[in-house]
Formats: C-alpha cells, sequence, structure tokens
C-alpha cells in the first residue's frame, strides 16, 4: 500500500469528503455573491427600482402577496368557481 493511498482512504475521512466540502463552500459562496452582489445591483435598475418604489408608495409586502389577496384575480376565482359548480369532476 502506498503512501498516498493510504492517506486518502483513511476511515476518519472517507474519499471525496473534502471534494464535497469545497464544493459546499463554493456554492455558498456562489449563493453569497448573488444574495450581497447581484441582487443589490439588479434592485438599482431604473425599470426594477420604479417597481420596489411603487410597492412601497402602495405599502404592499411583496414577500406577502397572495393571489387571492389581488383585486385583478377576483375575476378569475369567480370564473374558477363557477367552471366548478358546472363541472365538479372535470379536474378534480
Amino acid at each position: 500500500m502506498s503512501q498516498d493511498s493510504a492517506l486518502t482512504d483513511s476511515p476518519q475521512q472517507p474519499a471525496g469528503s473534502h471534494q464535497r466540502w469545497v464544493s459546499f463552500l463554493l456554492v455558498t459562496g456562489m449563493l453569497c455573491l448573488f444574495w450581497f452582489v447581484a441582487l443589490p445591483r439588479i434592485a438599482r435598475v431604473p425599470s426594477v427600482r420604479a417597481k420596489i418604489e411603487h410597492l412601497e408608495q402602495q405599502k404592499i409586502d411583496p414577500s406577502a402577496m397572495y393571489y387571492t389577496d389581488l383585486e385583478k384575480i377576483e375575476d378569475t376565482v369567480k370564473q374558477i368557481d363557477d367552471f366548478h359548480c358546472e363541472h365538479p369532476d372535470a379536474l378534480w
């Protein structure tokens, strides 16, 4: 048994464990870069900034936006309810 194989096949650290940690740290680093660098830059794009400001002016929390809370969706919900009344076994 060579020294190289004795170092890589130790019972305390399975082969590939180091590579998995490196991969994990790379993915975590890329996510952090995206979250802390790319997203703030995207938020400064004029069209995105305008949408953010619109939501803030309307006091809309985009993370709490549900389809049932939007006025525009009421007609769609009504159409779906009517469809279900007319065809109760059509979709589910």
